[in-house]
């Protein structure tokens, strides 16, 4: 295992999936672990973030951060100790096919020891947006314990983790 210098969540184009994990991680996660940004694998042109995540995320009062316009992912913004977490297996093959990238990227359900997507509620009623970010904080708060573990088990930082 090792210890990661940023972590980067990535989907389709940034304007609704990954903003929200970014947001979620930036509230919750103790302020010792890797900074952590949302990027889009298509972003063809900046735009606007879904309003529905502005509501979503203020009906939890959880702040957008700075992010109010999709951001292309850039090599640049790739180091070899970059944890990059997208949201389907079809992003994670584009980014490795891409960037030709082997290895730290996963889907979020894969780096939590479980095997399935997130599925971009694009078009549904509020009730599954709300069951989609239920899902998402959910696991993220694996990935924050999941990246304190690996921490802990190199003997990096000695702080509590979430809930505790």
């Amino acid at each position: 295992m090792k210890s990661y210098d940023k972590v980067i969540f990535i989907c389709t184009t940034n304007t609704f999936c990954s903003p929200i994990a970014e947001a979620v991680y930036k509230e919750i996660a103790p302020a010792w672990l890797p900074e952590a940004v949302s990027r889009g694998i298509v972003v063809l042109f900046s735009e606007p973030i879904s309003p529905k995540v502005n509501v979503i995320l203020s009906s939890h009062d959880i702040g957008v951060s700075n992010h109010k316009h999709s951001i292309q992912l850039e090599k640049e913004d790739i180091t070899q100790d970059t944890l990059l977490l997208v949201m389907a297996f079809s992003e994670k093959v584009k980014l490795m096919e891409d960037f030709g990238i082997d290895s730290n990227v996963y889907t979020i359900g894969e780096f939590i020891g479980e095997d399935t997507d997130m599925v971009n509620p694009y078009g549904a009623d509020d009730e599954q947006y709300k069951s989609f970010f239920e899902e998402v904080q959910k696991r993220v708060e694996r990935v924050i314990l999941r990246i304190e573990a690996i921490y802990h088990e190199e003997g990096g930082e000695d702080n509590d983790s979430i809930g505790q």
